[in-house]
């Protein structure tokens, strides 16, 4: 993993949801954290990166390592 992604370890675990599809009702769940919670957390990554969509988290994801691709197009992490 890369070190210049500049998320904290929960903002990391958000970015590598959004990365597999999770919708925020999804991640709240999985991560034990509110729907409100998890909405800072996506706007405070989208800051962080300068970005727009949840798509940019996922492709930023990918570029700093949180995430792989399968040869089957399947994103994975080691994180889940």
């Amino acid at each position: 993993m890369r070190e210049n992604q500049n998320l904290s370890p929960k903002e990391q675990k958000v970015a590598i949801c959004i990365a597999q599809g999770y919708k925020d009702s999804e991640i709240s769940r999985n991560l034990s954290i509110s729907m409100r919670r998890t909405a800072e957390i996506v706007a405070s990554i989208k800051e962080k990166w300068n970005i727009k969509t949840r798509v940019e988290i996922g492709i930023f994801a990918y570029h700093y390592g949180l995430v792989f691709l399968t040869e089957g197009m399947e994103v994975h992490s080691s994180e889940f």
